[in-house]
């Protein structure tokens, strides 16, 4: 088998970046820069920052800050505390931030384009 048998045309790769259980930090935000996909810790809102700081976990307004400042095209929020009874705020919360933004679930399917 030789490789014009198999490959297809040449096509830019994605940039896909993955963070867990972590707080936002400029050493991130370096890393993730210019990411096409980021999934971010997003345990907290905002009105409970500092137990997101004491447990060292992100708030969904720290996930679309970094992710704005390090021009990620599509943030995708991940890891939301139990206390919370759904996602909604998270998503509003970064949607205020930056433009596109999804919240993950189990099963979740994207397309990378």
């Amino acid at each position: 088998i030789i490789p014009e048998q198999v490959l297809g045309e040449k096509r830019p790769g994605k940039k896909i970046g993955i963070s867990g259980d972590t707080m936002p930090t400029k050493e991130l935000e370096k890393f993730f820069e210019g990411c096409d996909y980021l999934v971010f810790d997003s345990t907290f809102l905002d009105e409970t920052k500092a137990k997101a700081e004491e447990t060292y976990h992100s708030t969904a307004k720290q996930a679309a800050i970094l992710s704005k400042n390090a021009k990620v095209k599509n943030l995708i929020l991940t890891h939301f505390s139990a206390r919370y009874k759904d996602e909604i705020r998270h998503l509003e919360e970064a949607k205020q931030i930056h433009d596109s933004v999804i919240t993950a679930r189990d099963f979740l399917e994207i397309e990378i384009k």
